[in-house]
């Protein structure tokens, strides 16, 4: 366990749990606003990615491919037809749901490297908000631009 409580350290093969705390789809960032761990990658490229992965994302494609092989397996106990068409169907509905945990696991490791879940850093400055300076407004206020500004 980790220093906060109720969380797993960033690096376990349960770190992937700490996913269930992100409240990024429901949080709406504004200019200027930061992620709330520090940024490693801004736009990290898929061999960035793949490069980033630990033992909590190891966790999370393990987790769903256990779970997924019973998932499947009851998926398939209703088709009635031959035994083949059975096997094939949980082979390809399987590996469908392990194709979706390796995703999950690549998303991990994008919100890590872009610094929407935990990295193992802290920012130096608590505060959420970053210091924009606006050179154009001053300009913007001599000229016909002024009314046609969006602002």
């Amino acid at each position: 366990m980790s220093t906060y409580r109720g969380t797993f350290e960033h690096d376990s093969f349960l770190g992937w749990l700490n996913l269930l705390k992100i409240r990024r789809l429901q949080v709406l960032y504004n200019v200027g606003e930061r992620p709330p761990y520090p940024v490693i990658i801004s736009k990290p490229t898929v061999g960035d990615v793949l490069r980033n992965l630990n033992k909590a994302d190891f966790g999370l494609f393990a987790t769903v491919a256990f779970l997924g092989f019973f998932a499947a397996r009851r998926a398939t106990l209703g088709l009635t037809t031959t035994e083949y068409i059975r096997q094939r169907g949980f082979s390809i509905a399987w590996n469908s749901i392990m194709m979706a945990g390796a995703l999950f696991a690549c998303m991990n490791s994008n919100n890590r490297l872009t610094g929407f879940v935990d990295n193992g850093l802290q920012w130096r400055r608590k505060e959420q908000r970053l210091t924009k300076y606006d050179f154009t407004s001053e300009f913007e206020e001599g000229t016909i631009w002024k009314f046609f500004r969006l602002r």
